[in-house]
């Protein structure tokens, strides 16, 4: 099995975790799902997700639902908990052999120890997903599931792999992708004689959702898995979209909020929009939005200045939770140029999503675009306190 594919990952969301010490991830912790009951296929938080949105989606705009657009504050998607597995007795047909991204020839024997490493969490709640979450011996610090509160973490100053703190855990497999490094750190676990496996680089698009579900579970011999988990994660985030455009159509008249994805680190010089290529375009669009960013022909980054975003003008910013907060919250969001000028500044609008669910698209996408919808449509619910 060949994992190879030419792929890039925006550069600004690798080069701005790797420094300054700025965690990627928010300060909340969702409740558990059941943390690891498996359960019916059907039988997943994401129902509950469904059921904490607005009932009166589909009926015209005056029968109750926010006027978004004018709406005024801070909200915050909630994070989600553990991913329910599709089976919790699983037997993986090993060995598995693959010739992985960076064109290795990787032999898989052993999936007792496993260490999946990404920015976003997503190869860990996949692997929890196909019903292997106990293997799980180390994580990075996006990895927020609640089941893995205990399992040490083997990344520092963001997400710059601490070699040795691997080898210590005496891994049988790691799993990783570009999104993360520094290469010497892969090197050295490598040439300690561990397996590692690189998969392909993330690409910020739902339509990758089945098929990097069905790659990692080829890597650890759970094939069958896969498909079934591939299966429901797709299933769901297609039934989300079509929630969230009966949501988004209720709203405003139907008229699509303009929304920016700003990304900033610190009261410094970090501070972007986000374009398409960072999978902004594909957030926004499916919570019934318009990408101003795509709109004026962004496609990776610009500088966040006071002249891009009074030409943007954006009714919604989009940010992450941890990034916000890094700013020093609205009011220090405000004082950057250009900011308090905006629609969105002058309704102090923000919509704040956790850091690894924000522009994440692994088996609980469909939960997570749940979570920001709600915070968008019904950001009473989503206030401040719940951030924390």
């Amino acid at each position: 099995m060949s994992l190879r594919r030419s792929r890039t990952i925006p550069s600004l969301l690798l080069a701005a975790a790797l420094v300054g010490g700025g965690s990627l991830t928010a300060c909340g912790v969702g409740a558990s799902n059941g943390s690891g009951s498996a359960g019916d296929a059907d039988e997943t938080s994401f129902d509950a997700a469904m059921d904490d949105l607005p009932a009166d989606t589909g009926l015209p705009a005056d029968t109750g639902l926010p006027a978004a657009a004018s709406t005024k504050g801070v909200s915050y998607a909630p994070y989600v908990g553990d991913v329910s597995p599709v089976s919790d007795d699983v037997s993986p047909s090993l060995p598995t052999s693959v010739t992985d991204a960076d064109g290795r020839d990787v032999t898989v024997d052993s999936v007792d120890r496993i260490v999946p490493l990404d920015i976003s969490g997503e190869l860990s709640r996949t692997v929890a997903g196909l019903g292997l979450r106990d293997n799980i011996v180390g994580r990075s610090v996006s990895s927020m599931e609640p089941s893995l509160k205990d399992v040490p973490v083997v990344t520092q100053g963001g997400h710059s792999i601490n070699a040795e703190a691997v080898l210590n855990l005496h891994p049988t497999l790691v799993l990783l992708n570009h999104s993360i490094g520094p290469d010497d750190a892969v090197d050295q676990i490598r040439n300690a004689g561990v397996p590692v496996v690189m998969l392909e680089d993330p690409e910020f698009t739902d339509g990758k959702i089945g098929e990097d579900i069905r790659t990692t579970a080829g890597v650890l011999g759970l094939a069958d898995e896969g498909e079934k988990l591939a299966s429901r994660a797709t299933d769901e985030y297609d039934r989300a979209k079509d929630k969230v455009s009966e949501l988004a159509g209720a709203a405003d008249g139907g008229k699509p909020l303009r929304m920016a994805f700003l990304y900033a680190r610190g009261d410094g010089g970090v501070f972007y929009i986000l374009g398409p290529d960072s999978g902004t375009a594909t957030l926004i669009e499916s919570l019934g939005g318009t990408d101003v960013a795509k709109e004026n022909g962004i496609t990776d980054m610009t500088p966040a200045n006071a002249e891009a975003l009074a030409k943007m003008n954006p009714d919604v910013l989009v940010m992450m939770s941890g990034g916000l907060e890094s700013t020093g919250g609205i009011d220090g969001l405000l004082s950057k140029p250009g900011v308090a000028q905006t629609t969105a500044g002058q309704h102090r609008r923000i919509l704040a999503i956790p850091d690894s669910q924000a522009l994440s698209f692994g088996p609980q996408s469909g939960e997570m675009l749940l979570g920001a919808a709600a915070a968008l449509y019904a950001p009473d619910d989503h206030r401040e306190a719940t951030a924390s």
